[in-house]
């Protein structure tokens, strides 16, 4: 996968200091590894929607579990059964005692999920339980490969700086994008040729989890055997 990221309130240059510099590099060769999952035939009446946001959400998991960070941490301090939970956090150690928190949420629902982060975010940050967040989104091309009114890249982009009197957090957007800037597509990961079933590589349900998380296990230790 193609990374291009924008930095807000210089979260990007914090992490690129000589400091932060593994949590960064850590954060983005994740995206990097992550799949263009493709399953022809995925949507019947639209045959233009072929990439399986299913497997791409499941890989963000395995890919930052593998790595040592927490899943579905805590967005407050508020631990009752309703509370709201970000996708993943990690603290990374600066070697002077000092660390510095990242906060991270992988979006590929519809454009209302963002405003959702954003305010996560915010209290996170307020709360003292974060130093930069991030977001992950896919760019509107390959968004419109997932389905419709996915939130983009390309419009968070729009988004995320008019809101600069209410989002005082740090905030870096991660837009994946499946073409090149010549326009040229990438690499797929062609789910049939390792799983012919659309429930299994979808998660339809959880009699097919756990041959859902094997495929994908499988393609992350493949990854990291790479690095």
């Amino acid at each position: 996968m193609i990374v291009k990221t924008y930095s807000y309130r210089y979260a990007e240059e914090i992490l690129q200091h000589p400091k932060h510099i593994d949590a960064y590099n850590e954060l983005i060769e994740i995206c990097r590894g992550c799949p263009i999952p493709v399953f022809a035939g995925k949507s019947t009446k639209q045959t233009s929607k072929d990439v399986v946001q299913q497997v791409m959400n499941t890989y963000f998991l395995e890919a930052f579990i593998s790595k040592g960070w927490e899943a579905e941490p805590l967005a407050t301090p508020n631990d009752s059964e309703d509370s709201l939970r970000s996708d993943f956090r990690k603290s990374f150690y600066t070697g002077d005692e000092n660390s510095i928190t990242i906060q991270v949420e992988v979006e590929f629902g519809n454009v209302a999920s963002s405003y959702r982060n954003y305010f996560k975010f915010q209290l996170s940050y307020s709360y003292d339980m974060t130093d930069i967040c991030v977001i992950i989104v896919p760019s509107w091309h390959l968004a419109n490969r997932i389905d419709s009114g996915v939130s983009n890249y390309e419009k968070v982009l729009r988004e995320i700086p008019s809101a600069k009197l209410s989002i005082t957090v740090p905030v870096l957007v991660v837009g994946l994008f499946d073409m090149d800037d010549a326009g040229s597509d990438l690499e797929i990961w062609d789910l049939k040729k390792e799983c012919t079933q659309l429930k299994v590589v979808q998660n339809k349900n959880k009699s097919f989890t756990e041959a859902h998380i094997r495929l994908i296990k499988a393609y992350v230790e493949r990854i990291n055997n790479l690095e």
